[in-house]
């Protein structure tokens, strides 16, 4: 399996998860409510983990599973009809275009991690990740003929992060409300 994933997205996660954990200690020493005091740097280390560590393509031999914030899509590589990097990468299936959050520009800077291959992350540009992607999207089959009376389905399926979506508008309202508290 092959994961792309954004390093730089996941630098600034961990940034910001080390800026929610100083915070605590702050917001209790300058006194208020105790309880108060995590909440916003539990909203920052949610979003962080959510919106800049999670996203992600995973490249099996069966499938492309695209995780952004809002779903998990997988599709078996036969639904993938093409692979664009006009704004960043987009994927085209039979159920149309499907824009990623990893990738929103050209100029975002990538990395390919390979299960069992020594040497860790090999940097990438949205152009190579669209090659690796596309290396995987078998031809269109030649049909000679009428189409076969059987056809064997290939799976699409979404998965949504209706959890995580909810968790970060309760978490920001919250959060919202606890900072004007201290």
């Amino acid at each position: 399996m092959t994961t792309i994933l954004a390093p730089g997205m996941r630098l600034l996660a961990v940034v910001l998860w080390v800026a929610a954990v100083a915070l605590v200690p702050l917001a209790l020493i300058s006194g208020g409510t105790p309880w108060l005091a995590p909440v916003p740097s539990l909203f920052i280390a949610f979003v962080s983990w959510a919106v800049l560590w999670r996203p992600r393509f995973e490249l099996t031999p069966e499938h492309l599973r695209i995780v952004d914030v809002r779903r998990t899509s997988t599709y078996a590589w036969r639904r993938v009809t093409e692979v664009r990097t006009k704004y960043g990468i987009e994927v085209v299936t039979s159920e149309g275009v499907r824009r990623t959050w990893l990738a929103t520009r050209r100029s975002a800077r990538l990395s390919a991690v390979v299960d069992g291959q020594p040497g860790g992350a090999t940097p990438l540009d949205v152009d190579a990740a669209a090659e690796r992607i596309r290396a995987s999207v078998p031809a269109p089959p030649a049909q000679d003929g009428p189409p076969p009376s059987t056809v064997t389905a290939a799976p699409i399926t979404h998965r949504a992060h209706g959890w995580t979506v909810l968790a970060m508008i309760v978490l920001g309202v919250v959060a919202t409300m606890a900072a004007a508290q201290l």
